[in-house]
């Protein structure tokens, strides 16, 4: 979801990511667009850069778009590159986990 969110706000239409069934007068483009600046702010890799909870609020509240620009998170290219790499792989393995759920009872 995040891979795609980053591909669409890049592309500049993030509009594409608002709930179908939402009449479209409904919300404003430009409402979409900061909030989910807002949110991608929240995804940055190093932690130090994401908005703590009470700035979040503060954005939301705000009806300006934030001063700081999200960048996409590093993990993301890493994702894509491990999905270009096994989707042109002919062998695959897999493992099976099993866990064992133990109940005490008292005497």
């Amino acid at each position: 979801l995040l891979e795609s969110a980053w591909k669409l706000y890049e592309n500049e239409n993030v509009i594409k990511l608002v709930d179908g069934s939402l009449d479209h007068e409904e919300y404003m483009p430009e409402e979409v667009k900061r909030i989910i600046e807002i949110a991608l702010l929240c995804t940055q890799s190093v932690v130090a850069s994401r908005p703590t909870m009470s700035e979040v609020v503060v954005l939301l509240l705000s009806r300006n778009s934030p001063e700081i620009m999200p960048t996409r998170p590093t993990f993301i290219d890493s994702i894509s590159r491990v999905r270009g790499e096994t989707s042109t792989s002919s062998s695959s393995s897999a493992s099976k986990a099993t866990v064992s759920i133990s109940h005490l009872s008292a005497r």
